[in-house]
């Protein structure tokens, strides 16, 4: 419908002009001071809504066109939009991304359905129904491979640059279709997340094994994907840094040595040190360090496990955890690692008193303050009713930032 595609390509023009103006390319500097381990003039600070935030923060019924394919591009622009008025350090691009078509061959990934029990309501508890269930079953995981579409891909391509092209011109961007490092992941749908603890006691061979396996898998779908010659750079917006690509990059054709790479360990999280370091770490390892530069951590607690995650060759951004201790963390890295300090949700989301979380955010930035830091409120699934939280947040967050 052209009135659809006309408010699409209003949208569009409204983004583009954001994504050129002088606010945008500041706030990429400022990504790219932290990444690079300089101190910028203030911290970058970023929330990320889930989607469930996002129903509250944009119902489906606000969404103007009809047309399922303009109403997906007119909900991402909406969301483009939202950020930038939400006021936090987000980098809107002046282009939109295709993404390559990369198809998994076979039905699962590893080969095996991972099974899901539920409790029947909705956002409620669930549980993964393993299929590995004896050491036999491990002769059943198959690694996963993959198969580059380039019609589809084409095809995508093309129908964006006739709708957009002459706004935000396309720009087809190839990244890996599975997330490397996530071993302890595949690990716990396959076994069960009490089965996998318990396996690493009574069975630790079945254990080793297992990881050994997905190791081997994953840096074989690597090694497939670069040779297909589809990766693209991924040192831009709040990933933008002086240290890559690579020396050798040709310009066009991304090497994982040219990327982020990322690693995590949430399910480790009750694990020991010496544990997390014989069934997970020593696996991420190889995969860890085919990549430029890594980022490790997400929601665990990482303040015994610090060394181990600095013994990782090529990491440059340690995520720092509500739970992991801060200050511990800026002693041991000092400028030497970016540190992505994360806040705990519920307590913003459910504040009913701002003063508490201004204070938090001034402290930590002040413990933090010889040390190259973003700050990042994510995990984050509810407004808790009120939609001008985000937008205070940010605030907060910058002024933070500039009192220092």
């Amino acid at each position: 419908m052209s009135s659809d595609r006309d408010i699409v390509r209003e949208l569009a023009a409204r983004v583009a002009e954001i994504a050129n103006s002088e606010e945008n390319a500041f706030r990429r500097s400022l990504w790219n001071d932290v990444n690079s381990l300089r101190l910028p003039p203030r911290p970058p600070a970023i929330c990320h809504p889930d989607p469930f935030c996002w129903q509250e923060i944009l119902p489906q019924d606000q969404i103007v066109s009809e047309d399922p394919f303009l109403a997906g591009v007119e909900y991402q622009l909406r969301q483009f939009l939202y950020k930038n008025w939400v006021g936090d350090d987000t980098v809107l691009e002046p282009f939109w991304p295709v993404g390559v078509a990369l198809e998994l061959e076979g039905e699962h990934l590893w080969g095996l359905p991972i099974g899901y029990d539920h409790t029947g309501v909705d956002r409620g508890a669930w549980r993964y129904v393993p299929p590995v269930q004896e050491e036999a079953d491990l002769d059943k995981i198959v690694p996963p491979s993959f198969r580059y579409n380039a019609q589809a891909t084409e095809d995508c391509a093309s129908r964006m640059d006739e709708l957009l092209g002459d706004i935000l011109p396309v720009r087809i961007v190839g990244s890996l279709p599975l997330y490397p490092a996530w071993l302890h992941g595949w690990a716990t749908q396959l076994c069960g997340v009490q089965e996998l603890l318990l396996y690493m006691m009574d069975r630790p061979q079945w254990v080793h094994r297992l990881m050994g396996k997905l190791r081997d898998g994953v840096l074989a779908a690597m090694d497939q994907v670069e040779a297909m010659s589809v990766l693209t750079l991924d040192n831009k917006g709040i990933m933008s840094c002086d240290d890559l690509p690579k020396p050798g990059f040709d310009g066009a054709h991304a090497r994982l040595c040219d990327l982020w790479g990322r690693g995590e360990s949430q399910e480790f999280q009750g694990v020991s040190p010496r544990q997390f370091e014989e069934f997970l770490l020593r696996y991420q390892m190889p995969l860890l360090e085919r990549f430029g530069l890594t980022l490790y951590g997400c929601c665990e607690d990482l303040t015994n496990k610090i060394d181990l995650v600095l013994s990782i060759p090529n990491l440059r951004k340690f995520v720092c955890s509500p739970w992991t201790n801060l200050e511990t963390l800026v002693e041991a890295v000092g400028d030497r690692y970016c540190i992505e300090w994360r806040q705990k949700a519920t307590d913003i989301v459910f504040a009913s008193d701002p003063v508490p979380v201004r204070a938090n955010l001034e402290r930590g930035l002040r413990i933090a303050k010889a040390t190259p830091t973003q700050i990042v409120f994510q995990e984050l699934e509810t407004l808790n009713g009120d939609p001008d939280r985000l937008r205070n947040w940010a605030r907060m967050a910058v002024e933070a930032g500039e009192k220092g």
